[in-house]
C-alpha cells in the first residue's frame, strides 16, 4: 500500500482541481435515520428500553403453551450455511454460542430437540439440494420438518407441489409482525398463497445485505467526506461517478496501478438495479405480479451503469471466476466496491482501513436509499407432505424460533457480528443501520432463475456490452410473459 500511496503522491498535482468540487458542506439530513432508530427498526430494538417505554412486550408471540416431550425439531439447511442452526468453525465463536442458546431456549420452552439435516446447496451445488428435496418427498417422511434454502433456488420448486402453502399455518405465524420481512411476505404472496417465508430467523439474509464499501485512506488522501454526502443526500449515482473520475490518476505500472472502482460483472450489477428503485415486477388491482421493468428508468440505468463498468478506464473488472472477489479491493488497489456487509469478515485478512456507505441515490429526487440482499440468503418452506396434524408443531417452533431470533441473536448478530467484526468507526456503523432499513424484495427478481433470468436482462446487457434495453428485453418478451404465466398459474389453480 504504501508503494501505491508513493506513486500517487507523484503525481498527486494532477488531482488538485478535485479539492475545490469534493469537499461539501458538512449537514444531517433529517429525515436520515440514527443509527439507533434504524437498528431498532429492523432487529425490533433492545428488549430493556422497549419495555420502559410500553407495558407490552414487543416480542409477545401469542403461542400457546405446549411441551412435545423431546420430539426432533428437524431443519434441512445447506452446510455451507449451517451456522443459521447448528455450531460452525467458520463463524466467530460468539456466533455460535448466540444460536445454542437461541435453540436451547425454544428447546426449553416447548420441550423439543431441534436437530438438523445438512446437504451442500450453495452456487455450483444447487441442482443437488433440490434433487434431494425432491427425492425425499416420494418418502411418508421427508427426514425434515422445514426448509431453509436457497433464495435464487427454491422459487423454481414452487409449481412442482413441493411445498405447503404458509398461510395453512396462519394460527401459528405472525406474518405481520417485525421478525418476518415484511416485502418477503408482501411479495410472495399471491391469491392467497404464500411458499417462501424468511426473517429474523435467517442470518443470511442481514449477512447479504450490499453496500458500498470504500478504501478510507484513498478517500482521506482525495480530501472526500463521503458520510456528509449521504447525511445531505447528495450521495448519487452522479456524483460517484464524478468521484472516480476525478481521483483515477493512470501509470504505467499495471501492477501498482490504483482504480476508482472495481466490480464484478455479476450480482454486483444487480445491486444496482433495487438500489435505483427499479421493480422486476409490480402487482395489479387483482395482486397479480407482471413485469414492469421495461421502461424509461431502466434504460437510463443502463446508460449510467455503461459509463461505469464499460466505458471507463478508472473501472477495474474483477473476472468472473475470481472467487476471492475482495481480494483486489482488500489489497488496496480500488477506492469502491460494492459488497455484501458479511464481506467485511474477508477484509480482515487484508491490510485495509475501509467504511461502509449505502449503494448510491439513482439522483436526488429518490425519497431515500435502498438495496438489496445477494440473492444466497435462506428462504424456508414447509413440505408439502407435512400433514394437517403436524402444522401446529411446524408452526410454533418455527415462530418461537424466529421470535427468539428477534429478541436474542439478530441485535446482538448486528451489533458484534456486523458491526464489530467489519468495522470499527462509529460513521460506517450508522451508514450500516440506513443499509439495513432500505433493503427491498421483488416478486420479479426473486423468481428470476426460475423464470429464466427476466431481473438479469441489466446485468446481461453490461456483460454483452448491449446499451439498447428495450431491444434485448423484446426479444425475450414472449419467453418471459409466458414463462411468468406458467408460474403464476400454480397460484390462481
Amino acid at each position: 500500500m504504501k508503494r501505491i500511496i508513493a506513486l500517487i503522491l507523484t503525481v498527486i498535482m494532477i488531482a488538485l482541481v478535485f479539492a475545490a468540487c469534493s469537499k461539501t458542506e458538512p449537514g444531517q439530513n433529517e429525515s436520515v435515520p440514527s443509527a439507533a432508530d434504524a437498528s431498532a427498526d429492523v432487529s425490533g430494538g433492545d428488549e430493556d428500553s422497549s419495555a420502559e417505554e410500553s407495558s407490552e412486550d414487543p416480542f409477545e408471540d401469542g403461542l400457546p403453551e405446549k411441551n412435545y416431550g423431546g420430539r426432533e425439531f428437524r431443519i434441512l439447511q445447506r452446510t455451507e450455511f449451517k451456522y443459521e442452526f447448528e455450531n460452525d468453525e467458520a463463524v466467530p465463536e460468539k456466533v455460535n454460542q448466540l444460536v445454542a442458546e437461541r435453540n436451547r431456549k425454544v428447546e426449553d420452552r416447548f420441550g423439543v430437540k431441534i436437530v438438523t439435516v445438512d446437504q451442500m446447496g450453495a452456487w455450483g451445488k444447487h441442482e443437488d439440494f433440490m434433487s434431494y428435496i425432491r427425492n425425499s418427498m416420494v418418502q411418508e417422511d421427508p427426514g425434515y420438518d422445514i426448509i431453509a434454502g436457497y433464495a435464487a433456488i427454491m422459487p423454481s420448486a414452487v409449481g412442482d407441489d413441493l411445498f405447503r402453502n404458509w398461510h395453512d399455518l396462519d394460527d401459528w405465524i405472525n406474518f405481520d409482525k417485525p421478525w418476518w420481512s415484511q416485502d418477503i411476505v408482501n411479495e410472495l404472496t399471491v391469491n392467497g398463497k404464500l411458499y417462501l417465508l424468511t426473517g429474523d430467523i435467517s442470518m443470511t439474509f442481514w449477512d447479504m445485505m450490499t453496500g458500498m464499501f470504500f478504501n478510507k485512506e484513498l478517500a482521506s488522501l482525495y480530501s472526500l467526506d463521503l458520510y456528509s454526502l449521504v447525511r445531505s443526500h447528495d450521495w448519487t449515482f452522479d456524483k460517484m461517478l464524478q468521484i472516480c473520475k476525478d481521483t483515477y490518476i493512470p501509470t504505467d505500472d499495471d501492477e501498482a496501478r490504483v482504480y476508482s472502482y472495481c466490480t464484478q460483472r455479476t450480482t454486483q450489477i444487480d445491486v444496482y438495479q433495487d438500489a435505483f428503485g427499479i421493480n422486476v415486477t409490480e402487482k395489479d388491482g387483482e395482486g397479480r405480479p407482471h413485469y414492469t421493468v421495461n421502461n424509461e428508468k431502466t434504460y437510463n440505468a443502463l446508460h449510467m451503469l455503461f459509463d461505469l463498468v464499460v466505458r471507463q478506464p478508472f473501472t477495474y473488472i474483477i473476472p468472473a471466476d475470481e472467487s476471492q472477489y475482495e481480494e483486489f479491493f482488500g489489497l488496496g488497489r480500488s477506492l469502491f466496491e460494492p459488497l455484501a456487509l458479511g464481506d467485511g469478515i474477508k477484509l480482515k485478512n487484508y491490510d485495509i482501513d475501509y467504511g461502509i456507505l449505502p449503494m448510491p441515490l439513482y439522483n436526488k429526487e429518490q425519497d431515500d436509499y435502498y438495496t438489496t440482499c445477494r440473492d444466497n440468503y435462506s428462504v424456508f418452506a414447509v413440505p408439502a407432505n407435512t400433514t394437517d396434524d403436524a402444522l401446529e408443531f411446524v408452526g410454533i417452533i418455527t415462530e418461537a424460533l424466529c421470535v427468539e431470533s428477534s429478541r436474542t441473536v439478530i441485535p446482538q448478530y448486528y451489533n458484534i457480528v456486523l458491526k464489530e467484526r467489519n468495522t470499527t468507526d462509529a460513521d460506517s456503523v450508522e451508514m450500516i443501520d440506513i443499509v439495513r432499513k432500505g433493503v427491498r424484495c421483488n416478486f420479479g427478481y426473486l423468481y428470476s432463475y426460475a423464470l429464466d433470468w427476466p431481473a438479469h436482462q441489466l446485468n446481461i446487457c453490461i456483460n454483452n456490452e448491449i446499451e439498447n434495453f428495450d431491444t434485448n428485453w423484446q426479444s425475450k418478451q414472449n419467453m418471459f410473459e409466458s414463462n411468468l404465466e406458467d408460474a403464476l398459474a400454480y397460484y390462481f389453480d
